[in-house]
């Protein structure tokens, strides 16, 4: 015969006699443990909602004591003080906290605590992934900001604002769970004294456009202004991310034009069009992709332009050039106290910095173009500065 299944509240402070090993002794005397300060007690009972609002099965005082360092204390007994406490606070801020016994549930071997959701009194905040965005974005601002605590604040922020959202591919959140592997989203906060080719308004349309193409993984169509000669061309591009990197927005996706991925600066975008129907994907993401890994990929192996094959000299001066990533396959040759490297170059533009920086350290033995360049590069500094 079933046995019936009637609830108790936990507001009485009392359990039956088959949970004894549990009971909660009355509280005796103000002092008899430590006091956490309130923003810690805050947390801690904030914690406490939302790990019994995700239980699925009831949650005993032991899983509760493992996951909360203030009810782990010397004294067992000044813990359980502490729990009842907080447990009596939630109930009378309105959460309807229930014990529910092994006899009222067939199920349990030990008695444990759930919310009651039907009696919660607080609405469930439930955001749309549009709202996730903003606040992805938002959020950016605070863990862009170099030291402090910020980054860990967010991120339980967002994850106990959007908790009840589907693990979906395409959640927002996923840039804040690194066990949960690579991002679709990937956003910075930029310096808007950086930003020089187009307005803040201009940009911001695009920053819209372009991520929306991203979560929704739709084609963009857009209008874009090569860095090495300023030639314009069309592009239909497969957006897998939008990154701020060396004070420049970039977004990372398949271009249709090279058949490669490629990354291109928003602010040399004059027009970005995303494609109709946002419910009807256009394309899937690689599985093996990943957005950081191809963001924090050295300078050295980008191919903004078309590649050549380049030798470069590394005088001991700039020895330590050598140790950076040049790409599979470089080779690098040692030759007396120089090194000689050979690399396919795709980023004319930051080995000529580069090597302008070594001040005559790097040596270009090959590479036709990357030496016209260089070279232009001289010419217009000592057509300024020049007597």
């Amino acid at each position: 015969m079933t046995k019936a299944r009637a609830t108790k509240a936990a507001g009485a402070g009392k359990k039956p006699a088959s949970s004894a090993k549990e009971r909660t002794p009355p509280a005796t005397g103000a002092g008899a443990d430590d006091t956490p300060g309130r923003g810690d007690r805050s947390k801690r009972l904030l914690d406490l909602v939302m790990l019994l609002l995700r239980a699925r099965t009831p949650v005993t005082y032991r899983e509760v004591r493992e996951q909360f360092p203030g009810y782990q204390t010397s004294n067992a007994e000044a813990g359980l003080r502490a729990f009842e406490r907080d447990k009596a606070d939630l109930l009378e801020l309105g959460v309807p906290i229930r014990y529910i016994t092994p006899e009222e549930d067939d199920s349990l071997e030990d008695g444990g605590y759930l919310i009651d959701l039907k009696r919660y009194r607080l609405p469930e905040v439930r955001l749309t992934p549009d709202e996730v965005s903003a606040l992805v974005l938002a959020a950016s601002v605070a863990r862009a900001i170099p030291g402090g605590t910020y980054p860990k604040i967010v991120d339980l922020a967002l994850r106990k604002l959007a908790f009840d959202l589907p693990e979906t591919p395409d959640t927002p959140t996923e840039l804040f769970d690194t066990g949960r592997g690579p991002s679709p989203v990937l956003v910075h906060f930029p310096d808007t004294s950086a930003q020089r080719a187009v307005t803040a308004k201009q940009l911001a349309e695009h920053f819209a456009t372009l991520e929306a193409a991203t979560r929704f993984r739709k084609r963009v169509t857009m209008t874009y202004q090569a860095a090495g000669n300023g030639m314009t061309s069309r592009r239909d591009v497969d957006p897998y991310g939008l990154v701020y990197r060396e004070s420049a927005w970039y977004l990372v996706g398949w271009c249709h034009l090279r058949h490669e991925v490629r990354s291109f600066r928003v602010d040399r975008i004059a027009e970005a069009v995303m494609a109709a129907k946002p419910k009807s994907p256009d394309f899937e993401r690689p599985a093996g992709f990943d957005v950081r890994a191809f963001v924090n990929r050295s300078p050295w192996t980008f191919a903004t332009e078309p590649v050549e094959d380049v030798v470069l000299r590394l005088e001991p001066e700039a020895a330590d050039a050598a140790n950076e990533d040049f790409g599979a396959g470089a080779d690098k040759v040692t030759a007396g106290a120089a090194v000689v490297i050979s690399f396919r170059c795709g980023n004319p533009e930051f080995v000529v910095s580069r090597v302008l920086a070594a001040k005559g350290a790097i040596i270009v033995e090959q590479g036709e173009r990357l030496r016209a360049r260089l070279a232009a590069e001289l010419d217009a500094v000592a057509a300024r500065y020049g007597a």
